[in-house]
């Protein structure tokens, strides 16, 4: 079974890398994480490593340098450790993430993943405040919602009241989300008033709906005027939200 490793450094941030890949004919990987080991946050690297860990026993491809991965709502770039910065060899790859996750076509990265943690933290924070079970499935930024024609990424921010309900297990393209108005005489089992819209887009207009997006299949909001009201899967009464609408994007 791949171990995980960990190194601190002077400057208090730390290292954490793989032992055990090589077995499954896959170099090493290591990520640069600029907190101690003992940090609660420590868990979401130990997470992604077991992914990757499970990811490689599922099938025959090796991750090798400048690919990349979807990885909740951001990208993961693996790339050379040339100079042996991680500690554990120059043979080991380090893993970078999208610098911009929310820009429509960024293509930069940065060491680390420290903002792919944070956005986890603010999705698993809204569902442990609302009493949430269930599986969690993080939705990639590429992903699609099907939308009512009223919902474009110039009205998400302003539509109100809006609809917002999770009935499908999400695929490789489509997050399993509905988001729709709640006007009665508009048929949202129409084809032509539905439209798909890439997450990102209406995410950097409406970042509110964003804590709410890696919640289980059959979840539903409705987004009012000053509150959000949580709908948990399989129950009929809502609970208003007691956390704070995310204003902005982290």
């Amino acid at each position: 079974m791949m171990q995980i490793c960990f190194r601190s450094t002077e400057n208090q941030a730390c290292w954490a890398w793989t032992h055990g890949l090589r077995i499954l004919g896959q170099r090493e990987i290591a990520v640069i994480i600029p907190w101690s080991e003992q940090d609660l946050r420590t868990m979401f690297i130990t997470r992604l490593l077991r992914f990757l860990e499970n990811y490689l026993i599922s099938q025959p491809k090796r991750i090798l340098p400048e690919q990349t991965l979807h990885y909740g709502w951001t990208t993961l770039r693996f790339v050379e450790d040339e100079h042996n910065l991680s500690g554990a060899g120059a043979d080991v790859l380090l893993i970078e993430e999208m610098q911009h996750p929310f820009f429509a076509d960024d293509s930069s990265y940065i060491p680390g993943v420290e903002r792919m943690v944070a956005l986890m933290q603010l999705q698993d924070e809204a569902m442990q405040r609302n009493s949430v079970t269930g599986d969690v499935i993080y939705p990639h930024r590429s992903q699609y919602a099907l939308v009512c024609t009223r919902v474009t990424p110039g009205t998400v921010h302003v539509l109100r009241p809006l609809m917002v309900h999770r009935p499908w297990q999400p695929n490789v393209q489509e997050s399993g989300w509905f988001i729709g108005c709640c006007n009665q005489d508009h048929d949202h089992d129409h084809p032509d008033e539905l439209n798909a819209i890439h997450l990102y887009h209406l995410v950097s207009q409406f970042p509110g709906i964003f804590p709410y997006l890696a919640m289980p299949v059959n979840t539903a909001l409705l987004f009012e005027k000053d509150q959000v009201i949580l709908f948990r899967p399989g129950e009929q009464n809502g609970q208003v939200d007691p956390g704070n609408l995310l204003t902005s994007l982290p």
